[in-house]
């Protein structure tokens, strides 16, 4: 069964799903080449390196109807699994694609006027103190772990992200626990 669901919470693809229409950035900004530079500048987009698009000048005007298209990559065609699909989107006047492939820094001393939430040189979807919530808020002990060694006890740390790397300013247990 396929669903659809809209949620405006943030820009992240989870599944080897890959957004064709309006163009998915799979983390990149304007590379030279078709690898992304870096994997970890906004989210985990859990996708292969050449998956997305580098960013365009695309616009949109109000009124218009915008075709969606899209490619998954496992289990959705299989009558026995469960597939969801899940279309994130944000809108915000701190959100933006930024200027450099740089993670955003979490020291403010770091970023212009010592805030890193209007630095525009970093690319943002959440912001620094939703982010510091997320590393000091302990993990939801009930949920799934499988097999792996959890290595944190905040909600940065997750079966998907063991050992708490960071993605921008995205909270690893909202991300990998949907619906959160």
């Amino acid at each position: 069964m396929l669903r659809f669901l809209l949620l405006a919470l943030a820009v992240g693809v989870q599944g080897d799903i890959y957004l064709h229409n309006p163009r998915g950035s799979n983390n990149r900004l304007d590379e030279a080449r078709r690898d992304r530079n870096n994997a970890n500048r906004l989210f985990d987009s859990q996708n292969n390196d050449r998956g997305g698009y580098n960013v365009g000048s695309l616009y949109y005007y109000e009124g218009s109807r915008l075709s969606i298209e899209w490619t998954l990559q496992h289990s959705c065609s299989n009558p026995k699994s469960h597939c969801e699909v899940v279309l994130q989107y944000m809108c915000g006047d701190l959100v933006r694609d930024g200027t450099t492939v740089t993670t955003i820094p979490v020291n403010p001393m770091q970023c212009e006027n010592y805030d890193c939430n209007r630095d525009k040189r970093y690319g943002m979807h959440e912001t620094f103190d939703y982010y510091t919530k997320c590393r000091l808020r302990e993990r939801n002990m009930g949920l799934f772990t499988a097999d792996q060694n959890v290595k944190g006890q905040t909600a940065r740390f997750t079966r998907q992200n063991a050992n708490g790397n960071r993605r921008g300013y995205e909270c690893p247990e909202e991300r990998d626990y949907y619906p959160y």
